[in-house]
């Protein structure tokens, strides 16, 4: 499999169409994907940025996809494109063949994933027993070199049909297929950060919020901050996580904010977004009404995103807050996209972690100026939506492997993680 050249989208339409005017394509009640694209009100009370959702119609239930950024083009950009990237999970028409009918050299099986383990797929309680039962695989291609293999279609494709084991973790929307690459492989190093930090409770190092950061937040001033440097031994790209807190209404709203970029700068800028829009989704939606939820009761990523701003009597007592004061790790700083590329897939596949790509661009994102991937490694945690069933298969319980200097306080932990 050929990747779509990776080139910007307008410059093969003769027509000099930018970016925006052919991203616009993709709203629209007669023929676009997305339906409505609206900029999301904002209170006095949130940080003073722009976000926008996109919805595929009136009458979907579905979590809207959003954007946030301190433009209105971007955030409307973004929405619209994490719309899309979902729109082609779901329903890129992928290649299927049974197990049987594939070599054994060339394929990978669930077991061979950082998924659930095999104690968790014994217990009668397991909801995903058929997914794991299909032995229904697609096409990929290694990262590295290219070189083909198949894999479990459900780990690849959205598509109830196929399974219920993916989610967003690794998809990516871009005007090229080195960015879209670029961003899914940083989704994936951000996600197992994340999860194998809060897995383990790990104490993490507390960083000092860079100006910048503070800055795309108009100074930060009325928001309580904290930025965590979750950067793993194999990465080069540095992981920032920024934890913080909002008041509204006399109760303060929780959130978290998670990125991976070549600077720990631009990390923990795009994170301060991130958790600019979960403060606001949690104000929204975290009702007062009792019962406060249990952990048990998070089961979906809308409910961890709202869970500590309902249960604020956990927050301050998660293990994050008791890591030792750090320097940041700087990152590469460096600027073309393939470079970034290059130097993450060259350092993970010194470290042994594996990463496998498929193209998922439909030829209406194509029309639209958009390449779809998904980027997956067998190595590497993907997040999980319910807190009862965590990924903790594979590689999942070596802390040592990512964080040489890291203690763990409990694993798995107890509480549920806050990122939706």
């Amino acid at each position: 499999m050929t990747l779509l050249r990776p080139v910007h989208a307008a410059d093969g339409t003769g027509g000099g169409s930018t970016p925006g005017a052919l991203l616009e394509r993709a709203v629209g009640w007669r023929c676009g994907t997305a339906v409505s694209v609206d900029r999301v009100p904002r209170t006095p009370a949130d940080p003073p940025i722009v976000q926008y959702s996109a919805r595929y119609g009136p009458a979907d239930d579905r979590t809207p996809a959003g954007g946030a950024a301190t433009n209105t083009d971007q955030a409307r950009s973004a929405a619209v494109g994490e719309l899309l990237e979902r729109y082609a999970a779901a329903s890129f028409p992928l290649p299927l063949r049974s197990s049987a009918s594939v070599p054994p050299e060339e394929q990978l099986g669930h077991d061979d994933f950082t998924l659930h383990s095999a104690q968790q797929r014994a217990h009668p309680g397991f909801p995903h027993h058929d997914s794991y039962a299909s032995d229904r695989l697609t096409q990929v291609f290694r990262l590295r070199d290219n070189t083909p293999m198949w894999v479990p279609a459900n780990l690849v494709s959205n598509d109830p049909s196929l399974g219920h084991l993916a989610t967003s973790n690794g998809l990516a929307a871009a005007p090229t297929s080195m960015l879209a690459l670029l961003r899914a492989t940083q989704e994936l190093i951000e996600r197992d950060a994340l999860v194998t930090t809060w897995l383990h409770g790990v104490p993490a190092r507390q960083v000092p919020v860079p100006p910048q950061t503070l800055a795309a937040l108009g100074g930060g001033d009325g928001f309580a901050l904290t930025a965590l440097d979750l950067t793993p031994a194999f990465s080069p790209h540095p992981v920032a996580a920024v934890f913080g807190s909002a008041p509204l209404a006399g109760r303060d709203r929780h959130s978290i904010g998670l990125a991976c970029r070549s600077t720990f700068t631009d990390a923990a800028t795009k994170a301060a977004l991130e958790w600019a829009q979960g403060v606001s989704f949690a104000g929204v939606n975290s009702p007062t009404a009792p019962p406060p939820p249990e952990p048990e009761d998070v089961t979906s990523f809308d409910e961890h995103a709202v869970f500590y701003t309902r249960r604020p009597d956990l927050w301050h007592a998660l293990p994050v807050w008791d890591g030792p004061v750090a320097g940041a790790t700087p990152g590469t700083g460096t600027v073309a996209v393939s470079d970034q590329l290059a130097e993450l897939v060259t350092a993970l596949d010194g470290a042994g972690v594996d990463l496998f790509y498929r193209d998922l661009t439909l030829p209406d994102l194509a029309g639209c100026g958009v390449r779809a991937v998904r980027v997956l490694s067998p190595q590497l945690v993907p997040i999980h939506p319910d807190h009862r069933w965590p990924h903790l298969g594979g590689t999942c319980a070596d802390l040592a492997m990512r964080y040489p200097w890291a203690r763990s306080t409990g694993w798995p932990a107890a509480l549920p993680h806050p990122l939706g």
